[in-house]
């Protein structure tokens, strides 16, 4: 995979392994919204005498509540119910998590079809990219990089794919702004060679990194866009570039397949153009 990574060491983190300890407070807001779940309508102290809460404390929480739109109060009532807003809010976690499964189930398929590692990265304000998800695939080349891994932003195949997905112009300035570094002796510096290859790869939908950042692998890699086309995560597969060379389309389509099902998933996201894909 392009570039590799460990699991950093802290000393003063907190240990989440330990025994679950349970947040006074936090319990007591839980509390209220089970409540008024079960029994919409009611007033301060019907609520504090049935929670064992002080009034005082009550009030407090229910303001809080109030402030952030989970709770609404009737102020001529004097009743507090549940508001829209937190089931919105619940709603809204919910095809979260339902969008995050359906992409790494693309991504494991993907995965287990080509029998190589697949990496899903989101890409950062500075060009650079963050790894959001990887999937390992058969029994080859072993990722060893932790999500959060951060990559470069001229990391051959991601930087491509990424600025094959931007208008041309865009594309061609922020290349000629960015430092590009050889990281092994295939890598290509030269920014108009490089420029060609970000061409080709805005033709057939695809950028290809071939041995240019880890010696002997090689990375193919297709952006996903959002809606206004900006260039919003990069999906690549890396494996030995002996045994990828001859499956170059076969893989790229594939890929290309992938991003196209995770940008269904993420209604924000649209997949690569394709074939012949234009500015």
């Amino acid at each position: 995979m392009q570039g590799s990574g460990t699991l950093g060491q802290h000393g003063n983190a907190p240990n989440e392994a330990g025994p679950a300890k349970s947040v006074p407070a936090v319990g007591k807001c839980l509390a209220i919204i089970r409540l008024l779940d079960a029994n919409p309508g009611q007033g301060l102290a019907t609520i504090a005498g049935q929670l064992g809460l002080t009034k005082s404390h009550c009030l407090m929480i229910l303001r809080t509540l109030v402030a952030e739109g989970w709770v609404q109060h009737d102020a001529e009532r004097q009743r507090y119910a549940l508001s829209p807003a937190l089931l919105l809010d619940l709603a809204a976690t919910v095809r979260r998590h339902d969008r995050s499964t359906v992409v790494h189930d693309a991504l494991s398929r993907l995965a287990m079809a080509l029998s190589l590692p697949c990496l899903l990265s989101r890409v950062n304000e500075d060009g650079s990219f963050t790894c959001v998800d990887r999937v390992q695939g058969g029994t080859g080349l072993m990722i060893n990089i932790p999500i959060g891994h951060r990559y470069p932003a001229d990391a051959p195949s991601q930087m491509r794919a990424r600025l094959a997905a931007l208008p041309e112009e865009r594309g061609r300035a922020l290349l000629e702004a960015m430092p590009v570094r050889a990281y092994t002796a295939a890598t290509t510096t030269d920014k108009a060679l490089i420029w060609q290859e970000v061409q080709e790869a805005r033709q057939r939908g695809f950028a290809i990194g071939r041995m240019e950042y880890l010696e002997g692998v090689m990375s193919i890699a297709t952006a996903i866009l959002d809606v206004s086309g900006e260039a919003r995560m990069v999906l690549q597969c890396t494996g030995p570039q002996a045994a990828m060379a001859p499956r170059e389309a076969a893989l790229g389509r594939a890929i290309m397949d992938a991003a196209g099902r995770i940008a269904a998933a993420w209604d924000i996201l649209r997949p690569p153009v394709g074939l012949g894909r234009t500015a």
